[in-house]
């Protein structure tokens, strides 16, 4: 347990495994959480390999009662990623209540309740971070992405204030907000997409770690991290 912990949510692929191999090559604990216990025993054996041991934590971060318990289960935590996200194209006219709630439920109030239960772990660090996965969307308006648009817009409006919050207390609260990438989200949503406009998830993790890795007291504001092709 002397070395420093990352707590991961949507751990078992994309983004969320991305960065967990590579926190693990640099020598972390891993604790990954997710809904798909094989997809996280997969990035933890191969955080392993890396160099780095994994916990895995199956779990649905929409489930607040299982979020609830999770301090229980993680005895450190110097950084907390919440990456775990569902994408959702649809025209408002098309967009149900249900998707609604789900969109916001995964995206936005799973987040705030996952930093919650966490924090008191967190706050033992000496360097502790929240970092919130965000989206293009953060900052701008897109067709047909109403739900998740206001999802990711919400994510940032409590990364600002839980920043602003915590930072008497040493917390370092930042959310990067990474173009498309090259996951499996991303095909899943659109199939046809133009591979150049894509962010590799390795070059979001590399950029996680580097944020994690400042100077205590150090913080930046968010980010964007897109591909040059991208006109606006």
């Amino acid at each position: 347990m002397s070395r420093k912990t990352v707590v991961i949510t949507g751990g078992g692929q994309g983004i969320g495994r991305a960065a967990a191999l590579h926190f693990a090559q640099r020598g972390w604990n891993c604790v990954l959480i997710g809904r798909t216990a094989d997809k996280l025993e997969a990035t933890a054996a191969d955080a392993a390999d890396r160099g780095g041991a994994a916990h895995v934590i199956p779990m649905d971060v929409t489930d607040l009662d299982a979020v609830a318990t999770l301090a229980q289960h993680v005895p450190r935590a110097d950084c907390l990623i919440n990456s775990a996200g569902e994408s959702l194209i649809k025209p408002i006219s098309e967009t149900t209540p249900d998707d609604w709630e789900r969109i916001l439920n995964t995206n936005l109030r799973a987040p705030y309740f996952v930093i919650k239960a966490l924090l008191p772990v967190l706050m033992e660090s000496d360097n502790p971070s929240i970092l919130n996965v965000g989206s293009k969307t953060t900052f701008g308006g897109y067709p047909d992405v109403s739900a998740y648009t206001a999802s990711k817009a919400g994510l940032l409006g409590l990364t600002r204030a839980l920043a602003a919050e915590l930072r008497p207390h040493g917390v370092r609260v930042v959310l990067l907000a990474p173009g498309p990438a090259d996951t499996p989200m991303r095909w899943a949503a659109t199939p046809n997409f133009d591979p150049k406009l894509l962010v590799q998830p390795a070059t979001i993790a590399e950029a996680l770690y580097w944020l994690a890795t400042l100077p205590h007291t150090i913080t930046t504001s968010e980010f964007l991290l897109q591909s040059t092709w991208f006109e606006s």
